[in-house]
């Protein structure tokens, strides 16, 4: 088959492009490497989940060389990891190109979404990010060095990221992408790599609820000693009668208890209170999560945000948010207060 000299340079061209184009994340195709090599075997639709490379280390697996080199590391890296950096080594899988973006998602569409709220993660100093929102007792921001660059806080300070120490798992809203299967999920229920004591924390905790985030943003809890805060559901103010509830075990709007994730049931209590809600507060995470309508059904069909009707849209909490302060409904107006205070109960 003859071939053209027009032909030829238009491969050149394309292999010149694709050489010189920066891979920002991991991607099986430009490496040689299937998914697989570091998540292992997983079929959701028989129900085996796989732990990627961050658990499960057996003599027959090869789950070391994902995040590791041996030799050869780059100039100023740690651990033998292969960026110079923690936060640089997870970005090149979490960096919001793929199923496992955390920070960069709302960036990636198009239209670019705004970022509003983020646990501010960064590689260098230029300003020192050490400021812990009401890390102090008596509600006042506090500081702390973190494990990043320049004391600053860096993805490890809250993730263990070989799951050691980790909170009890639990299910969350995010779904996960079976392109090979064609499907969305199952829901895959996780510790999400949380440490029971992130590095900055002041206690620790084997659940994930208001106790985790008060470990660190000890000022914005509520009960005895405490400043004057809406009030939280925790150990230190637990409620009149039963267990203090958690993102597993939440009350539901219009009855009985389950995950705060996979429902926006959890995001409205009634006023007055009614059924299991009776004598409890809301959790931190009842008022700070991925942004959504919350009189509206949940839905996901997607991952990340790519289409705008679901709901929520995103599920990147608590990395990021196109709402101020992780609020899941804007807080700007009374609507978010609205959905616990009845107008017609208000004294």
């Amino acid at each position: 088959m003859p071939f053209s000299r027009g032909l030829f340079i238009a491969c050149v061209l394309v292999a010149v492009v694709a050489i010189a184009t920066p891979a920002s994340a991991y991607d099986e195709v430009s490496s040689g490497k299937s998914c697989i090599e570091c998540h292992g075997v997983s079929n959701p639709a028989s129900g085996n989940q796989s732990f990627g490379p961050h658990s499960g280390y057996l003599t027959t697996t090869n789950k070391c060389a994902a995040c590791h080199t041996v030799h050869n590391a780059p100039a100023g890296g740690i651990l033998l990891l292969p960026a110079a950096t923690i936060k640089g080594t997870c970005q090149t899988c979490h960096d919001g190109t793929a199923g496992g973006g955390v920070y960069g998602v709302l960036a990636a569409r198009i239209p670019a979404v705004t970022v509003a709220a983020a646990h501010r993660v960064i590689d260098t100093n230029p300003g020192t990010i050490t400021t812990i929102p009401g890390g102090a007792s008596d509600g006042s921001d506090s500081t702390f060095t973190f494990s990043g660059e320049g004391g600053n806080l860096t993805c490890t300070d809250c993730h263990a990221p070989h799951s050691a120490s980790v909170v009890d798992s639990f299910t969350g809203d995010r779904a996960r992408a079976y392109p090979q299967y064609q499907l969305i999920g199952p829901v895959v229920t996780s510790s999400r790599l949380l440490r029971q004591q992130p590095v900055s924390a002041t206690t620790s905790t084997t659940k994930y609820g208001s106790d985790w985030c008060g470990g660190c943003h000890v000022g914005r809890l509520s009960g005895s000693g405490m400043p004057n805060n809406h009030p939280v559901e925790s150990s230190a103010n637990p409620p009149a009668a039963g267990s203090v509830y958690i993102y597993e075990n939440v009350a539901l709007f219009g009855g009985g208890t389950g995950t705060l994730g996979q429902s926006n049931l959890g995001y409205k209590m009634a006023d007055p209170r009614v059924g299991e809600q009776v004598g409890h507060d809301p959790i931190c995470q009842q008022c700070h999560e991925d942004a959504r309508n919350v009189d509206a059904a949940f839905s996901i069909t997607d991952t990340d945000g790519q289409v705008v009707t679901d709901n929520p849209r995103f599920q990147t909490f608590p990395h990021e948010s196109p709402i101020a302060r992780f609020l899941v409904e804007d807080g700007t107006t009374d609507g978010f207060c609205l959905n616990c205070h009845s107008p017609d109960q208000l004294p």
